[in-house]
């Protein structure tokens, strides 16, 4: 139960500063947001994210596994997929997309398992 509501209290946290983030209009949330929920349409970041989420399952070090994950796969779709010059902000994009992704997998988990 202890990990089932740690990831609903940080979901809850997500969405609360992202409705924060409209309502007073800060700007970087929103642009962080956006650019998370257009690179999340992304084939190649949703098919990794789920074998990294399913792959690294049992592993003592997931989060910090999968973190380095996101940050690899940002860079090389960036460098050789999408031709395009690597940039802090894009790596950030595709690499909150990547780990939303694994985050909303193990969150589906728990909920189906407990």
């Amino acid at each position: 139960m202890r990990s089932k509501s740690a990831y609903l209290w940080l979901l809850a946290i997500m969405a609360i500063l992202i409705i924060l983030s409209f309502a007073f209009n800060i700007v970087m949330i929103k642009d962080i947001f956006f650019g998370t929920i257009k690179n999340l349409g992304n084939t190649w970041i949703l098919a990794l994210s789920a074998a990294s989420a399913f792959v690294f399952t049992g592993n003592r070090y997931y989060w910090l596994i999968n973190i380095a994950c996101a940050v690899i796969v940002a860079v090389v779709l960036n460098i050789f997929v999408l031709g395009a010059a690597v940039t802090l902000i894009s790596v950030l994009y595709k690499s909150l997309a990547f780990l939303l992704v694994v985050y909303a997998l193990n969150l589906v988990k728990l909920l189906i398992t407990k």
